[in-house]
């Protein structure tokens, strides 16, 4: 398995799909949410429910059409358990004296939204023309975010609170940390696909110039700007990672990431039955006495997001000492 494989997602792969997800998503989180709140308003709004929301060719999609497709596809035992989960969660936070702060929900939201919307602002200008034709904003995603980030918060705080962490589990962490040197690489790669033997110095030549350029301070998106005559295939992979020397065990050729300077540019190299790499070491982290970050780790292993599992044995054990009972005719009539 090479080097980029394991430790660098396909940037190009994750720009592709990325804007799609968050518009599904947002599609579906808005349109749910608007549920709950015309359920709220419904004596006023009847007369609303051939109100005219979309036209595609001479086919009208009204306000009526859009509640009863919300409430066939939404509306049933799933969703009730969502709910009692965070009831069951809330009440459980409130016993423990846990609380979500506003400045916790709005940290995670701009990071959500970072993420979501893109990192340069070519990205997120793109992301936010795509809500635009869709009649949404980054507001209204801001909004859903904030809704779903602040349930999210309470259940992991009271996971947290739960968990039992072996002190093992502390130094097992502290190993894959501080018990080495650590650096944090920028990585550009570039594999040879299918590209044919005649081929690999004309591109292995563009590999260079990269690298040159980027030695030079140029940004990664303008570097990597393709000249005509090259493979469409031949597409390069971007990602970043910290590493470890014993990550590069047994492999010579990256090993020279922990001999350049902070800040160097390194390659291109070639690696066989592969392709070409470019690194640049960003940081880097010396060892430290398990001791001296025992502290750090075991609040870190604490707080670390809740498996979909510690979850469930969580909500199973509030179960047992919280009440829950569910009409029996609470759907019968679907």
């Amino acid at each position: 398995m090479h080097l980029c494989t394991v430790k660098f997602e396909t940037k190009a792969y994750f720009m592709k799909f990325r804007n799609l997800w968050v518009l599904s998503f947002v599609l579906v989180s808005l349109v749910s949410c608007s549920s709950t709140s015309d359920s709220r308003s419904n004596s006023s709004r009847v007369s609303n429910s051939d109100q005219i929301l979309a036209t595609v060719g001479r086919i009208e999609i009204t306000s009526g059409e859009l509640k009863n497709r919300i409430l066939d596809r939404y509306y049933g035992p799933r969703a009730l358990n969502g709910l009692i989960r965070e009831a069951l969660f809330s009440a459980e936070a409130e016993r423990l004296g846990l609380r979500v702060r506003s400045e916790e929900v709005l940290s995670e939201v701009d990071r959500r939204l970072e993420s979501m919307l893109g990192d340069t602002p070519a990205e997120r200008r793109q992301a936010i023309r795509e809500l635009d034709r869709r009649g949404l904003s980054e507001l209204d995603l801001r909004k859903e975010l904030t809704s779903e980030i602040g349930q999210a918060l309470l259940i992991q705080k009271v996971v947290s609170a739960r968990r039992e962490i072996l002190e093992e589990e502390a130094l097992e962490l502290w190993r894959q940390t501080w018990k080495e040197p650590r650096r944090r690489v920028e990585h550009l790669a570039f594999p040879f696909g299918n590209l044919r033997e005649e081929e690999l110095n004309r591109h292995g030549e563009w590999v260079a110039r990269v690298g040159e350029r980027w030695r030079k301070g140029f940004p990664v998106d303008e570097i990597l700007q393709r000249p005509p005559g090259l493979r469409p295939s031949f597409e390069p992979r971007i990602g970043d990672s910290w590493l470890r020397e014993s990550d590069l065990a047994g492999r010579p050729l990256f090993y020279r990431l922990f001999e350049v300077s902070r800040g160097e540019v390194l390659g291109p190299l070639r690696e066989d039955n592969f392709g070409w790499h470019l690194f640049r070491v960003v940081e880097e982290k010396f060892p430290r006495p398990y001791a001296e970050v025992r502290d750090s780790l075991l609040a870190q292993l604490r707080d670390a997001p809740p498996t979909d599992v510690e979850v469930l044995a969580v909500e199973e054990s509030l179960r047992l000492r919280i009440p829950v009972n569910v009409s029996g005719n609470a759907f019968r009539n679907q």
